[in-house]
Protein backbone atom coordinates (compact mmCIF):
# COMPACT_ATOMS: atom_id res chain seq x y z
CA UNK A 1 0.00 0.00 0.00
CA UNK A 2 1.08 3.53 -0.71
CA UNK A 3 2.43 5.92 2.28
CA UNK A 4 0.15 8.77 1.78
CA UNK A 5 0.34 11.72 3.97
CA UNK A 6 -1.94 14.59 4.69
CA UNK A 7 -1.82 18.64 4.48
CA UNK A 8 -1.14 18.72 8.60
CA UNK A 9 2.09 15.89 8.37
CA UNK A 10 5.28 17.07 9.91
CA UNK A 11 9.33 16.04 9.17
CA UNK A 12 10.95 15.88 12.50
CA UNK A 13 15.03 15.86 12.03
CA UNK A 14 16.99 14.77 14.88
CA UNK A 15 20.37 15.35 15.74
CA UNK A 16 22.05 15.47 12.20
CA UNK A 17 25.05 17.39 13.59
CA UNK A 18 28.54 16.88 12.94
CA UNK A 19 29.87 15.40 16.25
CA UNK A 20 28.61 11.94 15.04
CA UNK A 21 31.39 12.31 12.22
CA UNK A 22 33.77 12.85 14.93
CA UNK A 23 35.80 10.70 17.78
CA UNK A 24 34.80 8.18 19.07
CA UNK A 25 32.11 7.43 16.24
CA UNK A 26 34.75 8.09 13.28
CA UNK A 27 36.59 5.09 14.17
CA UNK A 28 33.24 2.66 14.61
CA UNK A 29 31.17 0.45 12.54
CA UNK A 30 28.04 2.07 11.56
CA UNK A 31 25.00 1.10 9.38
CA UNK A 32 23.72 2.02 7.03
CA UNK A 33 26.63 3.97 5.06
CA UNK A 34 26.16 7.46 6.94
CA UNK A 35 26.45 9.60 4.39
CA UNK A 36 23.48 7.74 2.27
CA UNK A 37 21.80 8.49 5.15
CA UNK A 38 22.63 12.04 5.56
CA UNK A 39 21.91 12.17 1.33
CA UNK A 40 18.53 10.50 2.39
CA UNK A 41 17.65 12.87 4.87
CA UNK A 42 18.24 15.94 2.73
CA UNK A 43 16.01 14.40 0.10
CA UNK A 44 13.50 14.02 2.38
CA UNK A 45 13.81 17.65 3.91
CA UNK A 46 13.61 19.01 0.33
CA UNK A 47 10.73 16.81 -0.25
CA UNK A 48 8.75 18.39 2.83
CA UNK A 49 9.55 22.08 2.14
CA UNK A 50 8.61 21.87 -1.71
CA UNK A 51 5.24 20.19 -0.32
CA UNK A 52 4.90 23.37 2.37
CA UNK A 53 5.15 20.84 4.94
CA UNK A 54 6.60 21.71 8.56
CA UNK A 55 10.14 21.12 8.99
CA UNK A 56 11.08 21.06 12.52
CA UNK A 57 14.73 20.87 13.90
CA UNK A 58 15.71 18.65 17.07
CA UNK A 59 19.25 19.33 17.82
CA UNK A 60 21.13 17.75 21.44
CA UNK A 61 23.11 19.25 23.65
CA UNK A 62 24.63 17.01 25.45
CA UNK A 63 25.75 17.72 28.88
CA UNK A 64 28.09 15.05 29.77
CA UNK A 65 31.70 15.08 27.56
CA UNK A 66 30.25 14.41 24.51
CA UNK A 67 30.86 15.34 20.71
CA UNK A 68 27.36 16.75 21.20
CA UNK A 69 28.12 19.12 23.94
CA UNK A 70 28.22 22.55 22.49
CA UNK A 71 30.75 23.80 25.31
CA UNK A 72 33.25 20.94 24.81
CA UNK A 73 32.64 21.06 21.92
CA UNK A 74 31.27 23.51 20.03
CA UNK A 75 32.36 21.70 15.61
CA UNK A 76 30.24 18.29 17.01
CA UNK A 77 27.48 20.17 18.31
CA UNK A 78 27.30 22.21 14.92
CA UNK A 79 24.51 20.68 12.96
CA UNK A 80 24.98 19.43 9.35
CA UNK A 81 24.99 21.61 5.94
CA UNK A 82 22.37 18.82 4.43
CA UNK A 83 20.47 19.20 7.60
CA UNK A 84 20.42 22.80 8.25
CA UNK A 85 17.24 24.50 9.25
CA UNK A 86 16.40 27.57 6.75
CA UNK A 87 13.80 30.21 7.02
CA UNK A 88 11.01 30.26 9.47
CA UNK A 89 11.33 26.41 10.38
CA UNK A 90 11.53 25.67 13.99
CA UNK A 91 14.07 24.10 16.16
CA UNK A 92 14.41 22.93 19.65
CA UNK A 93 16.98 21.90 21.61
CA UNK A 94 17.12 19.12 23.98
CA UNK A 95 19.30 17.43 26.66
CA UNK A 96 18.47 14.18 27.17
CA UNK A 97 17.24 11.49 24.34
CA UNK A 98 14.01 12.42 23.76
CA UNK A 99 12.84 15.24 21.32
CA UNK A 100 10.21 15.79 24.05
CA UNK A 101 11.56 16.42 27.30
CA UNK A 102 12.30 19.99 28.31
CA UNK A 103 11.29 21.62 24.83
CA UNK A 104 8.30 22.93 23.26
CA UNK A 105 7.91 20.12 20.66
CA UNK A 106 4.59 18.90 22.03
CA UNK A 107 3.09 21.97 22.43
CA UNK A 108 4.17 23.09 19.11
CA UNK A 109 2.69 20.11 17.04
CA UNK A 110 -0.47 20.47 18.92
CA UNK A 111 -1.06 23.78 18.44
CA UNK A 112 -0.13 23.58 14.39
CA UNK A 113 -2.84 20.47 14.66
CA UNK A 114 -0.56 18.07 13.47
CA UNK A 115 -2.07 14.88 12.92
CA UNK A 116 1.22 12.67 11.31
CA UNK A 117 4.68 12.59 11.82
CA UNK A 118 7.86 11.66 10.07
CA UNK A 119 10.99 11.02 12.07
CA UNK A 120 14.14 10.45 10.60
CA UNK A 121 17.89 11.85 11.98
CA UNK A 122 20.19 9.93 14.41
CA UNK A 123 20.61 7.22 15.94
CA UNK A 124 18.57 4.49 15.52
CA UNK A 125 18.54 3.00 18.95
CA UNK A 126 18.88 6.02 20.69
CA UNK A 127 17.36 9.53 20.17
CA UNK A 128 15.12 8.66 17.01
CA UNK A 129 13.81 5.62 19.02
CA UNK A 130 13.07 7.24 22.35
CA UNK A 131 11.26 10.36 20.28
CA UNK A 132 9.63 7.45 18.10
CA UNK A 133 8.23 5.98 21.15
CA UNK A 134 7.34 8.96 22.67
CA UNK A 135 5.32 10.63 19.44
CA UNK A 136 3.52 7.22 19.65
CA UNK A 137 2.45 7.26 23.06
CA UNK A 138 1.47 11.02 22.21
CA UNK A 139 -0.84 9.39 19.81
CA UNK A 140 0.70 10.43 16.57
CA UNK A 141 0.94 7.70 13.52
CA UNK A 142 4.65 7.78 13.04
CA UNK A 143 6.17 6.70 10.20
CA UNK A 144 10.35 6.34 10.09
CA UNK A 145 12.31 5.75 6.96
CA UNK A 146 14.66 3.18 7.38
CA UNK A 147 17.18 4.29 4.95
CA UNK A 148 16.97 7.95 7.28
CA UNK A 149 18.71 6.92 10.55
CA UNK A 150 21.65 5.03 11.30
CA UNK A 151 23.34 3.43 14.31
CA UNK A 152 26.68 2.51 15.40
CA UNK A 153 27.69 -1.04 16.79
CA UNK A 154 27.90 -1.35 20.57
CA UNK A 155 28.91 -3.81 23.38
CA UNK A 156 26.60 -5.58 25.42
CA UNK A 157 25.26 -4.37 28.76
CA UNK A 158 27.72 -5.54 31.84
CA UNK A 159 27.46 -9.39 32.40
CA UNK A 160 27.83 -10.03 28.62
CA UNK A 161 31.13 -10.33 26.23
CA UNK A 162 28.97 -9.71 23.30
CA UNK A 163 29.47 -6.90 20.62
CA UNK A 164 26.73 -6.14 18.30
CA UNK A 165 27.68 -4.38 15.13
CA UNK A 166 25.75 -1.78 13.61
CA UNK A 167 23.46 -3.63 11.44
CA UNK A 168 22.10 -5.61 13.84
CA UNK A 169 22.02 -2.69 16.36
CA UNK A 170 19.84 -0.50 13.70
CA UNK A 171 17.42 -3.81 12.31
CA UNK A 172 16.51 -4.71 15.65
CA UNK A 173 15.72 -1.36 16.96
CA UNK A 174 14.14 -0.79 13.51
CA UNK A 175 12.14 -4.08 14.52
CA UNK A 176 11.02 -3.09 17.97
CA UNK A 177 9.74 0.33 17.05
CA UNK A 178 7.30 -1.33 13.72
CA UNK A 179 3.73 -1.08 13.98
CA UNK A 180 4.18 -1.01 18.13
CA UNK A 181 4.96 2.91 17.97
CA UNK A 182 5.54 3.42 14.14
CA UNK A 183 5.01 2.32 10.50
CA UNK A 184 9.05 1.74 9.25
CA UNK A 185 8.84 2.66 5.42
CA UNK A 186 11.47 3.80 3.15
CA UNK A 187 12.65 7.57 2.22
CA UNK A 188 11.15 6.51 -1.48
CA UNK A 189 7.74 5.60 0.02
CA UNK A 190 8.44 9.32 2.19
CA UNK A 191 8.76 11.27 -1.16
CA UNK A 192 6.26 9.34 -2.94
CA UNK A 193 3.42 9.75 -0.13
CA UNK A 194 4.27 13.52 -0.28
CA UNK A 195 3.14 13.87 -4.11
CA UNK A 196 -0.22 13.84 -2.98
CA UNK A 197 -0.25 16.52 -0.61
CA UNK A 198 1.86 19.07 -3.04
CA UNK A 199 -0.93 17.85 -5.78
CA UNK A 200 -3.84 19.18 -3.57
Amino acid sequence: MPTIFSPRTALIVIDVQNGFKLEPFSGMDVYPNLNTVIENIASTIKAFRAASLPVIHVHHASLQDHPLNPTLCPAGFAVLPDAAPVGDEIVFVKNVNSGFIGTGLEAHLRAAQIDTLVILGLTTSHCVSTTTRMAGNLGWPVFLPRDGTAMFERAAAPGSEKQFDAETMHEVALAELHEEFATVVTTEEIISGLKSVSAE
